[in-house]
């Protein structure tokens, strides 16, 4: 490869659109969204906490909070780290008391954030959920494609992103595929945030496309 073309590859590779402070305790992003499907206007709160022993490891911990009339309804944490260059997801946990659910990723999906465009990762990984009703196990296969840059313009102004297609793929008895789309900000206060995320029709469940309207994003 020469210098220009080695140039060019880091000009559009995917690395700035994660961005490493987003796991780091005292991180917080505020955000309100709109979609097509709904007229009311979703707030949400994530605050990157501390490390926390979980499935054998250490990652960091992130508090995510959906609000309804300034109340929060919605609690789930979810467990993961970048780690040589890699975003590695051990699990989540949703819910509270006897509500709880407590997710765990076998082996541990990790994705590389340095990817090219048109560059396709499959991980593939069992999901074990334990509640007070049990224990349910099903496989998971999820297509990570980074699509390339791509110039978006939305509520919060007109970017240059990442455009990422997931398309998740869950076994079992009802086998299930849901293909999500995401853009992520190269540079900018919003970096490393999805701004936009489209879930094309399927099973008879309509397009869904949200846009983050507002958005504060704050770190210690």
């Amino acid at each position: 490869m020469t210098a220009a073309s080695a140039a060019y590859a880091a000009d559009v590779s995917s690395a700035p659109c994660t961005r490493e402070t987003d796991f780091q305790p005292g991180t917080v992003v505020m955000s309100e969204s709109r979609d097509n499907l709904s007229p009311t206007t979703s707030r949400s709160k994530t605050e990157t906490l501390a490390r926390e022993a979980f499935a054998g490891a250490d990652p960091v911990v992130s508090l995510h909070t959906s609000y309804l009339n300034n109340v929060p309804f919605y609690l789930t944490k979810t467990y993961a780290q970048i780690k040589d260059g890699q975003l590695i997801r051990y699990g989540d946990r949703h819910g509270d008391g006897a509500s709880l659910v407590t997710s765990t990723y076998s082996p541990p999906p990790a994705t590389p954030i340095d990817l090219q465009p048109g560059q396709t990762v499959t991980v593939n990984y069992k999901n074990k959920a334990q509640s007070a009703g049990g224990t349910v196990e099903f496989d998971i296969s999820e297509k990570l494609t980074y699509n390339g840059r791509e110039t978006l313009t939305t509520a919060l102004g007109t970017f240059d992103t990442c455009k990422f297609t997931n398309e998740i793929t869950t076994g079992g008895a009802a086998r299930q595929v849901v293909v999500v789309h995401n853009w992520f900000p190269v540079d900018g206060p919003y970096r490393g945030q999805s701004i936009r995320s489209v879930t094309p029709a399927f099973n008879g469940v309509p397009e869904r496309i949200s846009e983050i309207i507002n958005m504060k994003y704050s770190t210690r």
